[in-house]
């Protein structure tokens, strides 16, 4: 019998499966009054990067099931994709386009979170596999980090100020912190619904000098410093269901949610700004969403929030002061 981390794992893959593809159109939620409204203000299509050699020969873009986002410093945009065993790398500085796979010892089976360092370095955790494997700006395949102290690794983050990987286990229900080497430093929180602990922790971000954690099976997010001290805690409810999140310039959070399948972003209080595309309002009980709008979100270098869709469609989406007459 399969635990029950493992299924909320398959149930993210058969998610994605289901979404390929589909793309909805929607609009923004005023039942919180926000002073601020979302909107999509850049676009970047698969179709207006140079192809691959790959996708040239084959004559069409190959068939994507994107599931998580990161960006780097040099402007490129990383799209895990786990039913093609790849890493989609958009360079959207040179509007090239290549697949990172790995080699055959070092090779991707079904590349889930992924994160990126100052370096161009990129670190994917792969649900065949429980460690962190690391590839370098041309793919080529560097280490593995916390294959004997991880079980179910979801969420990854660089802190590269410190330089350190943050990697949350949904199966554990613990934070481990690591250096860039892959030497284990600091085992944070553990099962559990008490205030510091988790259920099933499904990403993380450093900001600053704060850790935040999407304490999913808890319905709220964690606050840390870097020290593992918890500073506070943003309940969002069961009605709400974050799937990924990113922190922009202004120290706004935005999450990509699978109850309304929009895109929500709230203040540092927890205070909901505004709403993309949702496809129900907040405390409306009908049916679930088919397909949500977003699948991933991430902050780019300069800040801004970038979101993923099904169709592996990427926007830049920014949140701009309502106009009164």
């Amino acid at each position: 019998m399969r635990s029950p981390h493992t299924l909320v794992r398959a149930f993210g893959f058969l998610l994605v499966l289901t979404c390929a593809g589909i793309a909805r159109s929607g609009h923004m939620l005023d039942d919180q009054s926000p002073t601020l409204h979302l909107a999509s203000v850049q676009t970047y299509a698969p179709q207006q990067f140079r192809q691959s050699l790959m996708d040239h020969l084959s004559g069409e873009f190959p068939q994507q099931f994107p599931y998580r986002m990161a960006a780097d410093p040099q402007g490129r945009i990383f799209v895990t994709d786990p039913a093609v065993s790849s890493v989609h790398v958009f360079d959207t500085l040179h509007k090239t386009r290549w697949e990172l796979r790995g080699d055959r010892h070092h090779g991707l089976t079904r590349p889930a979170y992924i994160a990126a360092d100052s370096d161009g370095n990129v670190y994917v955790t792969d649900l065949g596999f429980s460690g962190v494997m690391v590839y370098d700006a041309s793919g080529s395949f560097l280490r593995t980090i916390g294959s004997d102290e991880l079980t179910t690794p979801s969420g990854v983050w660089v802190d590269g100020a410190n330089r350190k990987l943050y990697v949350s286990d949904c199966g554990r229900g613990e934070v481990q912190s690591f250096d860039l080497s892959g030497n284990p430093l600091r085992v944070l929180g553990g099962p559990g619904r008490e205030p510091g602990h988790f259920n099933c922790p499904r990403d993380l971000v450093v900001h600053g000098d704060k850790l935040l954690v999407l304490d999913a099976g808890n319905y709220r997010f964690q606050i840390f410093d870097l020290s593992g001290h918890l500073l506070g805690i943003l309940p969002f409810g069961s009605d709400r269901s974050p799937f990924a999140f990113a922190i922009d310039g202004a120290d706004r959070l935005y999450y990509t949610d699978m109850y309304s399948g929009g895109l929500v972003a709230v203040d540092p209080h927890g205070k909901t700004l505004g709403e993309l595309e949702a496809q129900r309002q907040h405390g409306q009980w009908i049916e679930h969403p088919r397909c949500p709008n977003f699948l991933a979100v991430a902050a780019d270098a300069e800040g801004d929030i970038l979101v993923l869709r099904p169709s592996l469609r990427i926007e830049v989406v920014r949140a701009l002061a309502d106009s009164h007459p």
